[in-house]
């Protein structure tokens, strides 16, 4: 059925940037949900960051202890992860600007230059777009960082050497490290994430397919509450299944209008709004 529509499909100009696009698209759970609000305290991230926080991230936390700063990069891909994970908007609030001053930043021109930009991302000022913390996908394929920068993905975007020791840091083994860098030297970025999860957590097999760092957290702290058998995300009990058309149907508007959402998203430059 696929091989007899593709020409079809091929020839609808309407459907052609979709379709370019689908490839570099993340469709899947966003993130966004805040439910689990104020579950997180401040106290908490340091320990969370050497426990359950992927690379990426652990890296950007870091470099935020150290340098009591990070540039606009850096400060949107933390900062909505950060979101993602439970920490409300006046927590946020008061994360960065303790540790905006410890870096010598007078506290009026944090309110000023910087506070807004973390409500704006909170969907509290201008549009009140609740914006979604990146997917894997988007940190691997865009805005690489350059120098000075700590965002982006270490898989993806540090040295060998570099990633060397920062695995060595992180108490990963010799066996480890070059079973990580092979998979990097095959571009399965995402795959030697998954590879580290398994050997800082001590399970065999992950149970799941890594496609985003909040992803990480999550099964992260299910592995560390709950012991060590991951259990995957629970199915419901079978109900009656529309006709497979239909389905299909649903299925793919579904998917193109999740896409279409994402791609509205990457053009409201919230980069913008991080700038210095």
């Amino acid at each position: 059925l696929t091989a007899r529509s593709l020409p079809a499909v091929q020839s609808d100009e309407r459907l052609q940037p979709l379709l370019n696009h689908l490839s570099h698209s993340y469709i899947g759970q966003d993130y966004s949900i805040q439910g689990n609000a104020g579950k997180i305290s401040l106290d908490q991230i340091d320990s969370l960051s050497t426990k359950s926080f992927p690379p990426c991230m652990r890296q950007l936390h870091k470099a935020l202890r150290e340098n009591h700063h990070l540039r606009h990069g850096g400060r949107m891909q933390y900062g909505l992860f950060l979101k993602g994970i439970g920490l409300t908007l006046e927590q946020a609030l008061q994360f960065w600007k303790q540790e905006f001053i410890k870096g010598k930043m007078d506290p009026d021109k944090f309110d000023k230059g910087y506070s807004y930009n973390i409500r704006h991302s909170f969907g509290k000022e201008g549009k009140r777009t609740d914006y979604t913390p990146f997917s894997c996908l988007k940190i691997i394929l865009t805005n690489p960082p350059s120098q000075g920068d700590y965002h982006g993905c270490p898989f993806r975007h540090s040295d060998p050497e570099l990633l060397k020791q920062k695995l060595q840091s992180y108490k990963i083994t010799p066996g480890g490290i070059s079973q990580i860098l092979d998979l990097v030297k095959g571009t399965h970025y995402q795959v030697a994430c998954q590879k580290y999860f398994e050997m800082t957590h001590n399970v065999d097999d992950c149970g799941f397919s890594l496609n985003h760092p909040n992803q990480f957290f999550v099964e992260s702290q299910r592995v560390l509450n709950g012991g060590k058998d991951i259990k995957k995300e629970s199915i419901p009990p079978e109900t009656p299944q529309p006709k497979q058309s239909a389905q299909k149907t649903k299925n793919a508007s579904s998917a193109l209008a999740s896409l279409n959402s994402s791609l509205e998203m990457d053009m409201e430059g919230l980069e913008d709004y991080f700038s210095e």
